[in-house]
């Protein structure tokens, strides 16, 4: 998933904490309490991933192995 396609299905105040820019520090720790972790994109620089004509960061399960977790990330950019 991606911090866009989080704010999609969020309501409440769920969405408007998301979608305040100061809380976009906090939410990849957050993530990772609920078993989330960012791919990094091994083509780029910055290891961000394209997806929907903008560069962003592409999270997946932390307990799929990390062959699994970049196969997720790469089907997910690609959709």
């Amino acid at each position: 998933m991606t911090i866009p396609d989080l704010i999609v299905v969020a309501t409440g105040e769920i969405a408007v904490w998301l979608l305040n820019r100061g809380n976009r520090r906090s939410l990849p720790h957050r993530l990772a309490r609920c078993g989330y972790a960012a791919v990094s994109n091994p083509k780029a620089k910055d290891g961000l991933w394209k997806y929907k004509g903008a560069r962003q960061a592409i999270y997946v399960r932390a307990n799929l192995p990390t062959s699994k977790q970049l196969e997720a990330a790469e089907a997910k950019a690609r959709s």
